[in-house]
């Protein structure tokens, strides 16, 4: 029975990856906290379904022609070095100073994403290495400041701030999370953290999850695809305020 639940619960996440172009950890984690797992183990269970589901779901993207991963090859690499920087700085910071930069850039995303065009710009390019690599470092940073794979984050620059679209936005963003999330989960498998049994069930879900949410967006409009992302945004900002100003964190 608790492995089932490990499978349903990976299968929300896997929905959540491929409709929103995240890692699944703002779901994975609470609801593995729920079934009684510890919080970081419920995190290094997040980065192996997230690893799983990411190479999956970017591969279907790619077969799509959403986007040439060669293309933003330099995205992740940025991010995968900015997440070691994040990850290192978090020895020196307070939780409640993460949780307000956490809090600041959502914040942000929320304002860009928001008042951008859905459709994108019709003038948008690919972005040169050198701003791709620079775009990946800083939501790396975010990410390993923060404990997230910094989806959200990357989908509110590519879309508010590069006038990419939105569609073609989560298929980079779940792109860019492989990289960051394989880190993290090669990381934890060399620490001893992660149990297997229980994330090979989360990964199974996820790996059909993220698929349901790949065709669930195809059947979603730009414009209501967009606004779905937005109000994802104004929840996880209502939470993160009520949070801090409980002093939860």
């Amino acid at each position: 029975m608790e492995y089932l639940l490990f499978l349903c619960v990976g299968a929300i996440a896997g929905v959540t990856s491929g409709f929103f172009g995240i890692g699944g950890g703002l779901v994975v984690v609470p609801l593995c906290v729920l079934l009684g797992e510890g919080v970081k183990s419920a995190i290094a269970l997040s980065s192996m379904q997230m690893t799983f589901s990411s190479i999956l779901g970017s591969y279907s993207h790619v077969k799509n022609k959403m986007f040439n991963p060669v293309d933003y090859l330099w995205l992740g690499l940025g991010g995968v070095t900015g997440a070691a920087l994040g990850a290192y700085l978090l020895r020196f910071i307070s939780p409640h100073f993460a949780a307000l930069f956490f809090l600041v850039m959502l914040i942000i995303g929320f304002a860009r994403i928001a008042t951008a065009k859905a459709e994108g710009d019709k003038d948008a390019k690919t972005p040169p290495q050198s701003l791709a690599f620079a775009v990946g470092f800083f939501v790396g940073v975010y990410a390993g400041m923060t404990g997230v794979g910094g989806g959200f984050l990357l989908v509110a620059i590519m879309t508010g701030f590069l006038g990419a679209p939105i569609k073609n936005t989560v298929a980079i963003s779940l792109f860019f999370v492989l990289f960051v999330g394989s880190g993290a989960f090669l990381s934890y498998v060399l620490s001893g953290m992660i149990d297997f049994a229980k994330g090979a069930f989360l990964s199974l879900g996820a790996l059909g999850g993220v698929q349901g949410g790949i065709w669930l967006a195809s059947k979603t409009s730009p414009k209501h695809h967009k606004w779905a992302v937005v109000a994802v945004y104004i929840m996880m900002i209502v939470i993160m305020i009520y949070k801090i100003a409980k002093g939860e964190i």
